[in-house]
């Protein structure tokens, strides 16, 4: 159990890192014309990368500390999991489909679907809970990114 945690955990911040790099690169490089925007190129993958890489550590943190330093042989089957667990696979594919319908649908109806769907798999065992908190992610999510940033989002290939 807590070799997977130090797996997932160290692929997750070498994600970042690398977000973190490519987004520095995107800064440094930027165009003179986007100096006067709120998000420059490459801020909004920093603040992100930086986000994943925060998330990637306390993860393994928490992993740590709610594991129990002693186990007994019978425990030790059941801490054993795979490293691809079928929870982390759904994960995953929840993403890959996100992305996939972001594109055709746009962003609004496949995010709200994304964070109803991350939430539950996340065990948020109350629909009135999970709806709350998807209204409240994406609320800050368009405010953020499309009002504050002036991100656009694709509007959807079925929509246009």
């Amino acid at each position: 159990m807590k070799r997977t945690a130090l797996i997932e955990g160290c692929v997750l911040f070498l994600i970042g890192v690398c977000g973190l790099y490519g987004g520095l690169t995107s800064y440094v490089n930027r165009d003179a014309r986007t100096q006067s925007s709120a998000m420059a190129p490459g801020m909004y993958v920093l603040f992100i990368s930086v986000a994943v890489m925060l998330t990637a550590l306390v993860y393994v943190f928490l992993t740590y500390k709610k594991v129990p330093r002693r186990t007994t042989s019978v425990n030790l089957d059941k801490a054993q999991a795979p490293w691809m667990s079928a929870h982390v696979i759904c994960v995953v594919s929840a993403f890959a489909i996100y992305a996939y319908l972001i594109q055709w649908i746009g962003y609004v109806v496949p995010t709200i679907i994304f964070f109803l769907v991350e939430f539950r798999l996340l065990e948020v065992k109350s629909w009135k809970r999970n709806i709350v908190l998807t209204a409240i992610v994406v609320a800050i999510f368009y405010v953020v990114f499309i009002k504050y940033c002036e991100m656009i989002f694709p509007r959807g290939a079925l929509l246009e």
